[in-house]
């Protein structure tokens, strides 16, 4: 059956909820100002917000402080006074026996406590996770049907515990919690398989990360967690996750302090096994030695870096940049067109994409009519932007342009409508082929679009339009929104000049022929 199977408090204002749904269980979350939700989140799949879910626990958790409150004003005796008069080991031993049956109550303990274990604490976290993951329960065809990725609530409470800490400068205990939750929650995603992991947020493998970064500066045993990256981040379980390419950033930022050299052998034995050098993988590598060389004050050995390695076409778009930037146009147009040519199967693509505005900026720059014109009709050969139609049309004088605009125009009527020959006559403010094509090919959609740029030179012709394309498209469509639609548009006639008249008409017109249509007469009767 389906409801809230969980509601509990977690803070002063804080709610959570669990409940079963169609499509398994939901976690929900809300802040609560009075009685009303002020912030709420739900993992359903619903398309609705607030879904019908958060009403609900909103009416339980209002329930519950009733509840609470009556409960206090019967009982006349609040916790706090009732605990003084306990003595210290009964409340111990009432502690110890409550933990040992409430999984709640014991996390609740092991956060509060768990930095006094002396010793232990360098391991003590790490079981905790681990039997705390256990418990973890997940319905892996229910999360096919989840929009948001699944949280793990006993780990935003570690995290929230070692956050504290950070708070309180006890940055050992942050980066103990943190490292046993990057060890067992990984070993724990790698158990569960890849399948299942991917409905699982991502900030458990990002999260534990940022707060060990926010303590470097501050923790004395530097080399100790350098070499601890060192050795954890090798391990399979890290393979193709977050968890492995946030190990490197940390371990990048260690090795500003501890061994600079480290790192840049790591990456370059890491580039060594990769063979082609113009792989994704291999750009990772090489990206992270250029931010390290960065870090380190050393820009002329990152620069360096991107120079050599121009086969990654990011690298070499910036290659191609400075060298435009230094008006060496002939070594960027090579470097440009070396890159196209060898990839002769999408050359047209990359000649509409950057690599093409490159050019066609060096060919501006150099006055190169021809290269301009073969350069912007690229951009505009297949749909219109008036951005590059400018440019291609500036590389024409007056008389040639006559012959080419036709020649364009012409390239664009394929024998249907197509809105690349209407947005070109707006750009020539060709208003009598525009509305030429617009009778051509009447439609409701495109005469919404375009009569305005015709309409206050050519009224009558426009409102001829206005109602066959109405009468039309009241004949074909019934229903509500269609009628609503119909109403917007008469009132857009009805601006026009001549346009109140010829819109009242037809308004009469659609009464009388549609008199039987209840809703449709509803709709028109709001027309003024």
């Amino acid at each position: 059956m389906n409801g809230i199977i969980e509601l509990r408090q977690v803070g002063e204002n804080d709610w959570k909820a669990k409940y079963q749904g169609n499509y398994g269980i939901y976690s929900i979350k809300i802040t609560v100002d009075g009685n009303k939700a002020k912030k709420f989140s739900c993992s359903c799949p619903s398309d609705y917000y607030p879904c019908k879910h958060i009403p609900i626990v909103e009416r339980a958790i209002a329930e519950q402080m009733a509840f609470e409150k009556k409960f206090k004003k019967a009982v006349g005796l609040s916790l706090d006074e009732l605990i003084k008069n306990v003595s210290a080991e009964k409340l111990r031993d009432f502690i110890v026996t409550q933990a040992k049956y409430d999984p709640d109550f014991h996390n609740a303990v092991l956060l509060e406590f768990a930095a006094n274990a002396g010793s232990l604490k360098s391991n003590i976290y790490s079981g905790i996770i681990q039997k705390a993951l256990a418990a973890v329960t997940y319905d892996e065809e229910a999360y096919y049907y989840l929009e948001e990725y699944q949280e793990i609530e006993v780990l935003d409470q570690w995290l929230g515990k070692a956050q504290d800490y950070v708070g309180s400068k006890q940055y050992a205990e942050a980066v103990f919690i943190c490292t046993a939750i990057i060890e067992e929650y990984s070993q724990w995603l790698y158990n569960i398989g890849e399948d299942t992991s991917m409905f699982f947020d991502q900030k458990y493998q990002t999260i534990p990360f940022k707060i060990i970064e926010d303590t470097v500066e501050y923790i004395t045993n530097k080399k100790e967690l350098f070499d601890y990256c060192l050795s954890e981040m090798k391990k399979e379980k890290y393979e193709g996750t977050d968890f492995y390419q946030n190990f490197h950033k940390l371990f990048a930022i260690l090795a500003v302090m501890v061994d600079p050299d480290a790192f840049i052998a790591i990456q370059d034995e890491l580039l060594a096994g990769i063979k082609d050098k113009g792989s994704h993988g291999a750009e990772i590598i090489l990206r992270r030695k250029i931010n390290f060389y960065r870090r380190i004050d050393q820009p002329k050995m990152a620069w360096a870096l991107i120079k050599e390695n121009i086969q990654i076409e990011a690298f070499r778009l910036k290659v191609v940049k400075m060298k435009i930037k230094k008006q060496k146009f002939a070594v960027a147009k090579k470097l440009i067109n070396n890159f196209v040519n060898r990839r002769k199967k999408d050359a047209n693509r990359y000649l509409q994409d950057i690599w093409g505005k490159l050019l066609l900026d060096i060919a501006q720059k150099e006055n190169d009519i021809p290269a301009i014109r073969e350069l912007a009709y690229g951009f505009i050969k297949n749909n219109f932007k008036e951005k590059y139609f400018a440019v291609y049309k500036a590389a024409f004088g007056p008389d040639e342009w006559n012959e080419e605009r036709e020649k364009l125009l012409l390239h664009y009527s394929e024998g249907y409508f197509n809105s690349s020959v209407a947005d070109f006559l707006v750009v020539e403010k060709d208003k009598i082929r525009l509305m030429e094509y617009m009778e051509k090919y009447l439609s409701i959609d495109e005469l919404e679009k375009y009569y305005k740029f015709f309409a206050s030179d050519y009224p009558e012709k426009t409102l001829g339009m206005f109602k066959k394309a109405l009468v039309r498209y009241a004949e074909e469509n019934v229903g509500r929104s269609h009628y609503e639609r119909i109403l917007l548009l008469l009132r857009k006639m009805y601006q026009v000049k001549g346009g109140k008249k010829a819109a009242m008409e037809l308004v009469a017109e659609f009464r009388l022929r549609y008199k039987t249509r209840r809703a449709m007469m509803e709709v028109l009767s709001n027309f003024t």
